[in-house]
């Protein structure tokens, strides 16, 4: 599981809405969500007080050690009982014995207080075993925690000491002096253009260069000649993609070849058009009665504006990613704010439920917003049940994993 899945499993263990959790840790709703959906992660004090409210290790949280066994908390070990037994005969071992009359007495009348003082003995000495016990699973736990800030605190300072060297290499590996690069994105074809410069390390008489643009399985290239103070500079254009390489390829006089990349654009596309969420209202436990989805008149959403703006927004219930109906614009009464009315519906067994918002932007793209919550029976549980995207559908944003 990931550090959001374990955030959401403890939250409802504990019967907690997101916005009450937010008030316990003193964060927004939005944060919760984000912290669940692992678009975010927790800043290392909110870590902490997730971990002594859910009653867990940070290290649980972050998964790299097991879960403690609820049975465990406050009952001795085999090997803390045997220790108190041990201590407890030694005890009675060192009382002195009354050593046998010479002659046979008439019988006495014993007292009891000498036992009950013996009891009362052992009773502190159980009663201080077992809080020093107690104090040394405490400070145990305190080492625990201190070598485990230790631990981030090298393993940060490795990482920045690596990342240091690999960028000394790469300067003194490069084939450029400088480079740039300018882009000029066409969103109505869906293409980008990018107007780029650059000056090799070394120069030959006779050298020209290649721009290359790797897109979405397309390469795009283009050759040019030396300008001045030996700089290469042209237009490439390439389809608009999550996943765009840039490089030049200087070739020498004598035909050879050498190819330097620079640089990676992920998300370009996406990144591109205006985002949507489902804030509230969504798919839950509490909303079903036996196999029927109960109306809801207030799923309200929120969007945010990327380079493009929004044109329409729809949001649908989806079945296994394809389309089972479409909800209808509601009038939520809470000062404007959007919202869709959901129908009442009817689940078939077997299948994952969830849903989406459709965003099309300005230009007549499309882009999919799936919930962060899937409904899909259990069989085993023989209930309905919440799982995240994750773990039952994609949750790639690409119109074509859908079907509408």
């Amino acid at each position: 599981m990931t550090i959001g899945q374990r955030v959401a499993q403890k939250r409802k263990e504990l019967g907690l809405s997101q916005e009450e959790l937010g008030e316990r840790l003193g964060v927004s709703r939005q944060a919760i969500y984000k912290w669940e959906s692992d678009q975010a992660l927790p800043e290392i004090e909110k870590l902490v007080n997730l971990s002594r409210l859910f009653s867990v290790p940070v290290g649980w949280l972050l998964g790299v050690e097991e879960e403690p066994s609820p049975d465990s908390g406050g009952e001795l070990t085999e090997e803390q009982l045997k220790l108190a037994e041990e201590i407890a005969r030694r005890y009675i071992d060192a009382i002195p014995q009354p050593e046998p009359a010479p002659e046979p007495e008439p019988p006495k009348k014993r007292r009891k207080w000498p036992f009950v003082v013996a009891a009362l003995v052992l009773i502190g000495v159980f009663w201080h075993l077992f809080g020093r016990l107690d104090g040394l699973d405490n400070q145990y736990n305190n080492l625990q925690y201190s070598i485990g800030n230790v631990s981030d605190s090298v393993n940060r300072q490795i990482n920045g000491i690596a990342s240091r060297v690999e960028s000394i290499l790469e300067a003194q590996n490069t084939l450029v002096a400088d480079w740039s690069a300018d882009r000029a994105p066409d969103y109505r074809a869906n293409e980008i253009t990018f107007t780029l410069r650059a000056v090799p390390r070394t120069y030959e008489e006779g050298m020209t260069a290649i721009f290359v643009l790797e897109s979405a399985g397309e390469r795009s290239e283009t050759s040019v000649e030396p300008g001045a103070d030996h700089a290469f500079a042209g237009e490439v254009t390439c389809p608009l993609t999550d996943d765009i390489r840039l490089s030049v390829v200087f070739v020498s006089a004598d035909g050879t070849r050498q190819t330097q990349l620079l640089e990676q654009y992920p998300y370009l596309y996406s990144g591109s058009f205006p985002s949507a969420n489902i804030e509230a209202g969504p798919l839950d436990w509490d909303i079903l009665e036996g196999d029927t989805l109960r109306a809801n008149d207030h799923i309200f959403y929120s969007t945010s504006t990327g380079a493009c703006a929004v044109a329409d927004i729809r949001c649908g219930l989806f079945r296994d990613n394809a389309l089972v109906t479409w909800y209808e614009p509601a009038n939520s009464g809470n000062g404007g704010i959007p919202a869709f009315s959901r129908p009442e519906l009817t689940l078939e067994r077997g299948h994952v439920y969830c849903e989406a918002l459709v965003v099309t932007d300005e230009y007549g793209r499309e882009m999919v917003y799936p919930d962060y919550y899937s409904i899909a029976w259990d069989e085993t549980a023989q209930k309905w049940d919440i799982y995240a995207p994750a773990n039952i559908i994609s949750v790639d944003n690409d119109p074509a994993h859908w079907s509408y």
